[in-house]
């Protein structure tokens, strides 16, 4: 097996310095470094990252953290996370980090994950990819460890170098996104979420309650896309309703197929969400979103957590992308 002795004989230095070349050290020249990668490359040489950590008890890992799911796993629920992940793992292949997931059905089972990633693999990196009111799981995180975290999403928390964050403007989101379709012709605007103790739910309703001004506010509380007589009964109290701003495409997608359900035209409500996922591209009608970079929301998480940076939180833009489901 090549080592990374066999890597600095090849390239003519030490082997300290064709491990900090290994590590992206600025002290070394970038003569020196593109020397020692034809070497790495010359001799196949793939690095042991696991026996580093345990060897140096330093820590090339970061442990990504997935929301709770009672009913069914997050990466299944909303491919918004695995964009995020995606994005997350091609900074750390380029950076040299290994990633671990940490996921769980209820949160005490998540906080046990994290335990023993923290004390046997000596994690002390983490990005949650949610955000959420009174989060267990996170103030385990930081009550109980001394861990750097990114939160992807606006921290219900107060903000330090140890809980640092990467988001959108999800208030302006939902405010542009509601003023988008009151511009279109649409009357009364309905905004449906899922749980508004999840922050970004939150900030999106807020952004079309800012919207709507002296407009009437019309709440739609939908989980899945079973609940037909919920909606029948909405539409029925709420006939002045013409549009909907769903809080993510798959609430969205949810009630498009309760819509049709109902035996109600395609174009009988506009409709549009968040996310701007392929699903969403792919059902008929096709969805208006609001695309909110998810791969550069991952990538800028990692990027935060992985090099020496004052920066406490970044924004990513976002852009509405129209489709068929409104006007």
């Amino acid at each position: 097996m090549t080592t990374i002795r066999d890597v600095a004989k090849l390239a003519g230095v030490s082997p300290s310095t064709a491990s900090r070349v290994l590590h992206d050290s600025d002290m070394i020249s970038e003569a020196t470094k593109k020397k020692v990668r034809q070497a790495m490359k010359e001799l196949d040489y793939s690095p042991n990252y696991l026996a580093q950590n345990l060897a140096n008890k330093s820590n090339n890992m970061i442990g990504i953290v997935l929301p709770v799911r009672h009913d069914q796993p997050a990466l299944s629920n909303n491919p918004f996370f695995m964009q995020i992940i995606q994005g997350i793992v091609t900074v750390c292949n380029q950076r040299n980090y290994m990633v671990s997931l940490a996921t769980g059905q209820t949160d005490e089972e998540l906080i046990k994950n994290l335990t023993t990633l923290s004390k046997q693999g000596r994690i002390n990196k983490f990005i949650f990819v949610y955000s959420k009111e009174n989060d267990p799981v996170f103030d385990y995180v930081q009550k109980r460890t001394e861990a750097e975290t990114i939160v992807v999403g606006s921290p219900y928390a107060k903000v330090t170098k140890r809980a640092r964050y990467v988001n959108n403007d999800n208030v302006q989101a939902g405010k542009d996104l509601t003023n988008y379709l009151l511009k279109r012709g649409y009357q009364e605007v309905a905004y449906v979420y899922s749980n508004l103790s999840e922050v970004v739910q939150e900030d999106r309703y807020m952004g079309y309650k800012d919207a709507l001004k002296a407009k009437a506010e019309h709440l739609l509380c939908l989980e899945s896309s079973d609940q037909t007589e919920l909606v029948a009964n909405f539409l029925e109290t709420n006939p002045e309703v013409d549009a909907f701003v769903a809080c993510d495409d798959m609430t969205a997608i949810f009630l498009q197929q309760i819509l049709t359900r109902l035996g109600l035209a395609a174009n009988a409500y506009g409709l549009a969400g968040f996310n701007n996922s392929l699903i969403g591209q792919l059902v008929h009608p096709s969805l208006t979103s609001v695309e909110i970079h998810p791969y550069e929301l991952g990538m800028e998480a990692a990027k935060l957590l992985t090099q020496a940076t004052t920066k406490n939180y970044l924004l990513v833009e976002h852009t509405i992308i129209k489709r068929d489901s409104t006007k």
